[in-house]
């Protein structure tokens, strides 16, 4: 792939090598370990679905997809519809021991032309949910999807439905962002929150998808061994070296922690929800410069900088604000990696200079900023004006 340009050196995008379009969803079965996936048929899972689905007796799990169905002749209409859509084309999530059907998914906005498909209406009954089959689900849509040759595998939810919020980033998409106003639902505003997949970043979840699914992850009374979160880290750390890169929204969980970390020793109180919703906005609006060192998969600092300009020079800058090496790795260099990749990376950028500013008492930081070359500033005061 290379980026193409028009007769005035504007970017027009990278090229799609021999792109024909993918391949329609199939009325197939895809088969699993804990589950498989069904074409829907009212006839073969409409009792067994309808049954599981009753379990969520105060229909609390019915609150962001539609009204739970009142009666036979709701439940019947709602299995018809699902039997004989092609667009949204659903599935019965059935246990693979049990043989019952606990749950049910689609295809929806599918666009072969264009490589673009969908999941979404996702009806997990107490019996599937939190289960491997529950997660197993979405990874035998995803795998199938990617093998019909879609090049974007889209998750789309009500932004207010947190647990969807939440199992989006754990299967591996990306948070692009949130179309507000994007519907009315039974007289209510719906602002949608849209997450991604692409069909370059499959392999490497896959990978992680399936080593968490793989029946050693789980000892014998069925608990995880390893969070699909940590299988993530684990497989990342296999195949990318050790030490400094710029981050990505895959970082977010351990960054929030780490960013968590460094605005408490700064004195602010445990706020996790907080600095993770302000470092993932940060990394979704690219309005700053994120660097982190990573060893064996695991985030041990990080440098943020953000954008400046320096008048007098008439040339940009930048204000490396935030420093920040884990307890246990502090000693063994990490800050000083992240300064000297801070540092190549404003000179290719071609940047007048850098600026930091650091607590008086912080006396560790202050030599290790003047060892690295790092002038204390004599000339000018500091002010601010709180607002």
């Amino acid at each position: 792939m290379s980026m193409q340009y028009d007769a005035y050196n504007r970017p027009l995008g990278v090229t799609v090598d021999n792109w024909q379009g993918a391949t329609p969803p199939q009325r197939i079965i895809l088969q699993g370990r804990y589950c498989r996936l069904e074409p829907f048929s009212q006839a073969q899972h409409g009792a067994g679905l309808r049954a599981a689905l009753e379990l969520d007796v105060d229909g609390r799990d019915w609150a962001y997809l539609m009204p739970r169905p009142q009666s036979d002749a709701d439940w019947e209409g709602w299995f018809g519809m699902m039997e004989d859509s092609r667009d949204p084309l659903f599935f019965a999530i059935v246990d693979q021991a049990s043989g019952q059907a606990v749950g049910s998914c689609s295809y929806l906005r599918i666009d072969p032309a264009m490589g673009v498909i969908e999941v979404g209406w996702l009806r997990y009954s107490p019996l599937l949910q939190r289960t491997a089959a529950a997660t197993e689900a979405m990874y035998l849509l995803m795998r199938q999807a990617f093998d019909w040759g879609y090049r974007r595998y889209e998750w789309k939810c009500n932004a207010l439905n947190a647990p969807s919020m939440r199992a989006a980033p754990r299967l591996g998409f990306t948070f692009e962002g949130i179309f507000r106003q994007a519907r009315v639902n039974w007289g209510l505003n719906r602002d949608t929150a849209w997450f991604s997949l692409l069909d370059s970043e499959w392999p490497a979840n896959r990978a992680a998808m399936e080593a968490w699914l793989d029946a050693a992850n789980f000892d014998a009374a069925g608990k995880q061994r390893r969070s699909l979160e940590e299988c993530r880290r684990v497989k990342a750390a296999q195949t990318r070296q050790d030490g400094v890169r710029l981050a990505t929204l895959a970082d977010l969980p351990q960054l929030a922690v780490l960013f968590d970390g460094y605005r408490q020793f700064y004195g602010r109180h445990d706020d996790a929800a907080t600095s993770q919703a302000f470092i993932r906005e940060r990394l979704v609006q690219g309005d700053s410069t994120i660097l982190v060192y990573e060893q064996a998969g695991v985030l041990l600092g990080f440098t943020q900088l953000y954008p400046l300009y320096t008048s007098v020079a008439a040339a940009p800058a930048c204000l490396l604000n935030d420093l920040f090496v884990a307890q246990g790795a502090r000693g063994g260099g990490v800050g000083r990696k992240l300064l000297a990749a801070a540092a190549e990376l404003a000179v290719a950028r071609g940047l007048a200079r850098l600026e930091l500013a650091t607590a008086h008492d912080n006396l560790t930081a202050q030599a290790l900023y003047e060892s690295m070359g790092w002038q204390r500033e004599t000339q000018f005061y500091r002010y601010r004006l709180p607002l």
